[in-house]
Parts: C-alpha cells; sequence; structure tokens
C-alpha cells in the first residue's frame, strides 16, 4: 500500500513544482493587479470603468484564436510528431496572428457601433498591434511548457503581466483614462517579446508539410470551437449586461466582476497552465488514468481559495477602495464563488484536451454555454447582484451536469446490459 501511494504521489511533485513557481510569480502579478484595481477604481468614472473592461472583454474574444493554433498539439504530441509540429506549427502562428490584425481592425468600428460608444473602437485598434509580436516567440513558449519549465516560464510571464498591470495604473494616473488599458497591453507584448526571444530553444526550420498541417489544421479548429464556446460563456453577462444596464450600472457590475470573478481567474489559469503540461506528459507515459482522482482532489483546493477570497470581500473591498464602489461588495463575494466550480470545469477539460477527446472538451464547453445562456433569458437579470446570483446558479448547474452525466451513462448501460443477461 505504501509502494502504490508513492507511486502515485511522485509524479504529482512535478505537478505541485510547477504550480509552486507559477503561483509564486502570480503572487507578484495578484499585487500589482490590486494595485491596477485601485488606481482604475478611483482615477475612472463607473461608466469609463464599463467602457474599458468591455473592450477588454471583446479583445480576448478576438485573442482566444491564440489558444487554439499550434500551441496545444506542440505541448501534447509525441517525440517522432514534434519535429514536423513546430515546423508546421510555427507557419500557423504566424497565419493566426495575422489573421487575428484584420479581423480586430475591421470589427472595431462595428463592435463600437453595436455598443454606441466611439472609445472602444480606440481601444481594439491599439490593443490590435500586439498581434505583431507574438509570433517571433510562441514556439519558444510552447516548447518550454512542454519541457515542464514552468521556473523559466512562471518567472518570465510574472514580470510581464506585472509590467503590464503596473503601467495601466501608471497611465492612468497621468490622465490617460481608458486608453490606459491598451498601453498596458503593449507593455505586456513588448516585455514578451524581449524576454522569451532569449530563450534557448531547439532551432526547427519553417517546412511546408501539407499532411502535417492539415492535421494541425483540423485539431485547432477543434480546439478554436472549444475556446469559442468557453470565451462566449466568460464574457457572455458582460455582453449582456452592456447592452440592459445603464452605462453607471454597468460600471459597477465590471468592478464587481473584475474585483471578484478577475482576481480568482487569475488563479484558475496559473492552475491551469501547469496543469496541462502535466497532463500531458502523463498521458504520453500511459500513466494519465492513475493519477485521475489526486488531480481532482487539488483542483478543489485550489478552489477553496475562491471561496476564502469571497468571505474576505467584506473586510478588503472597504479599507483598498473608495466609497463609491461600497454598494457592490455583495456582488464582489458572489462573483468570486463562481469561479469554485468553473475551476472544476476547466480541469475536466485539461483532462480531455491532453487525450485529444476535443469533441468531448466541445461538447463539456457547449453545454455551459447553453445552460448560461437559457438562465439568462429565463431569469432576465437587469441589476448587477441579479446577474451575479444567475452565474452562479448557472457555473454550479453546469458543473453538475458535466460531472453527473457520465455516471447516469454508466448507469444506463450497465441497466441495458442487465436487461440483456435477463433474455
Amino acid at each position: 500500500m505504501t509502494k502504490y501511494l508513492r507511486q502515485l504521489l511522485q509524479p504529482m511533485t512535478l505537478l505541485f513544482s510547477n504550480t509552486a513557481w507559477l503561483f509564486g510569480a502570480e503572487i507578484l502579478a495578484k499585487l500589482s493587479r490590486i494595485v491596477t484595481i485601485i488606481v482604475l477604481a478611483f482615477m475612472l468614472s463607473p461608466v469609463s470603468y464599463g467602457t474599458a473592461m468591455l473592450a477588454l472583454a471583446c479583445h480576448e474574444l478576438f485573442s482566444l484564436l491564440l489558444k487554439a493554433g499550434a500551441g496545444p498539439q506542440i505541448i501534447r504530441c509525441n517525440e517522432q510528431q514534434l519535429s514536423r509540429y513546430v515546423q508546421n506549427g510555427t507557419i500557423i502562428q504566424w497565419g493566426i496572428c495575422l489573421l487575428l490584425l484584420v479581423v480586430q481592425l475591421t470589427c472595431a468600428g462595428i463592435v463600437a457601433n453595436w455598443y454606441d460608444n466611439p472609445q472602444i473602437a480606440q481601444l481594439l485598434y491599439v490593443m490590435s498591434l500586439i498581434y505583431l509580436l507574438y509570433p517571433w516567440v510562441s514556439v519558444r513558449v510552447f516548447l518550454m511548457q512542454r519541457a515542464n519549465n514552468m521556473r523559466a516560464f512562471g518567472i518570465r510571464h510574472g514580470l510581464c503581466v506585472t509590467a503590464e498591470n503596473l503601467s495601466i495604473a501608471l497611465f492612468a494616473w497621468y490622465q490617460a483614462d481608458v486608453m490606459a488599458v491598451a498601453y498596458g497591453k503593449i507593455v505586456f507584448s513588448v516585455l514578451w517579446l524581449v524576454l522569451f526571444i532569449k530563450v534557448p530553444a531547439p532551432r526547427f526550420l519553417w517546412q511546408w508539410h501539407w499532411p502535417t498541417l492539415k492535421s494541425l489544421l483540423s485539431r485547432s479548429g477543434q480546439i478554436f470551437s472549444s475556446e469559442l464556446l468557453k470565451s462566449l460563456r466568460l464574457h457572455l453577462d458582460t455582453f449582456i449586461a452592456a447592452k440592459v444596464m445603464s452605462p453607471e450600472l454597468f460600471g459597477f457590475y465590471s468592478f464587481a466582476k473584475n474585483a471578484g470573478v478577475g482576481l480568482s481567474q487569475s488563479i484558475g489559469n496559473v492552475f491551469n497552465a501547469a496543469l496541462y503540461p502535466f497532463l500531458c506528459k502523463l498521458h504520453r507515459l500511459g500513466t494519465l488514468a492513475n493519477h485521475r482522482v489526486m488531480i481532482y482532489v487539488v483542483a478543489v483546493v485550489v478552489a477553496m481559495i475562491f471561496v476564502v477570497q469571497a468571505f474576505a470581500v467584506p473586510i478588503y473591498l472597504p479599507l483598498l477602495f473608495d466609497d463609491k464602489w461600497q454598494s457592490v461588495a455583495l456582488v464582489v463575494s458572489v462573483m468570486c464563488l463562481v469561479a469554485v466550480p468553473a475551476l472544476l470545469i476547466d480541469t475536466r477539460c485539461c483532462l480531455v484536451r491532453a487525450q485529444a477527446y476535443f469533441n468531448v472538451e466541445i461538447i463539456v464547453r457547449l453545454i455551459c454555454l447553453l445552460v448560461s445562456v437559457l438562465l439568462l433569458v429565463i431569469l432576465s437579470p437587469q441589476q448587477p447582484l441579479a446577474f451575479a446570483y444567475v452565474m452562479l446558479l448557472s457555473s454550479s448547474v453546469s458543473c453538475v451536469i458535466i460531472f453527473c452525466a457520465p455516471v447516469f451513462n454508466k448507469t444506463i448501460l450497465r441497466f441495458k446490459r442487465g436487461v440483456r443477461h435477463e433474455y
């Protein structure tokens, strides 16, 4: 029994090490993010705050293609596939970034007209410039994650996020208003390029190999579908609230979401960033199934951080923010709790993606989106607190459906086998 536990826990030390390095970097980034939220809340009106957060949500929806390129497949593939995947993956990364540049520049005016807010277009125009920088180093980053070298990745990523947050605060302090968030994205991208371009990595020349390129594009399409559904689910409430609420109420809701689920999500992203390469390594070794329960246990432990944050909101909110934001303290607490089932769902998706079950991941994300849409349509919230409760309910219901469905299916199969056996 002791030997079995040792064999079970030994590989988990790599996950703990990866997560620890990323969490260490995230602590610094999180502190800088708190500074940013405080400065933005002090310098911006609720209307301007809502405009900035809406523009960031739109930009993230456009840029999700970056997550759906060749990266997940380079991290997951075996050693025999690696060379071809990297050679053709570089072509895909450049194609995606140039496409994103054109799409965001084209759609910026359309989005601004839809929300009757020309400032959104200005923000999206500036933030689109970052797509010219990422493809220079993207493959180096993927290879670093594949090697589970989270120490080097975490330090660099933490510095980039910290620089972005502090530069946003600095630009806002010097009266840049909503444009501060766009300038911060530029700072992040430039520093990302500088820090990662010097990372030692195997050299792979570009090579057009159509069978490999076709396979990468096909699976990238599946990953993109999953990321699109995830992003739509994540920002659905923002897009709807921006239409049904007054600009001031939407600003209050955006603040609550940023101070609640925004901070919690940053921790969740760190955990997922460490988890996915680790799961891919276990899958290549053929030992992933042995660690499934332990992975969920770790995910639950991480999710408890969000519960602690929810209870701490009434303490830290009055200390950090001025009186105009105190009315949404309960909204912030509820938004922290939204991140708990969301992390468990993300862990489930990481597990199936590491095994290349991309269709299962799409189904999981589709269920989450449909549940959210149905509840938002049926309950039709109009106020920030009502929106927060609906999002908590939809996240919880989605989690129950996703984790209970496999058990329900197995029960039906056993029942059918039993009926056949009787006859």
